[in-house]
């Protein structure tokens, strides 16, 4: 699976930015460390969830907090890259691999995030006793 790709991608640059020597390249393994083992915590977090399902439909709503988290991980952990590319050597390569994941993440996260909305809609309607618009009866005879 791409997640577990991307995995292996930030725990390669964690590792790589702890072994850099010299004081100035130290806060990147440091800093590194802490944003990928974030990022890491709430993949499995979104995991964990996704599993519980067994493979039946998610809870869209329960998803769209859920994966909140590894969206701003993720966010947080691009943002850093870039501002200290060239300070800690970053590899473009990883910077955009970690960028396409975070967009196909973002993605998923707004769509289970509307759906969430739509359906808490639905719901209040259905409280208040309307149901939203009425479906029209179709039209006799041909088309």
């Amino acid at each position: 699976m791409e997640r577990h790709r991307l995995y292996g991608l930030a725990t390669a640059l964690v590792a790589a930015a702890a072994t850099l020597n010299g004081s100035a390249y130290a806060d990147c393994g440091g800093d590194m460390q802490k944003l990928a083992q974030d990022r890491n915590t709430q993949l499995q977090v979104v995991n964990d969830f996704a599993k519980s399902f067994h493979g039946k439909p998610m809870d869209p709503e329960a998803f769209c907090l859920k994966s909140a988290g590894l969206i701003r991980a993720e966010a947080a952990l691009i943002a850093y890259m870039e501002k200290n590319k060239d300070w800690c050597s970053f590899p473009d390569e990883a910077i955009g691999q970690l960028k396409e994941h975070h967009i196909k993440n973002a993605q998923f996260n707004a769509k289970a995030c509307t759906v969430a909305a739509q359906m808490k809609k639905m719901k209040e309607q259905a409280a208040q006793g309307g149901g939203g618009p009425q479906a029209q009866p179709l039209p006799s005879g041909p088309l």
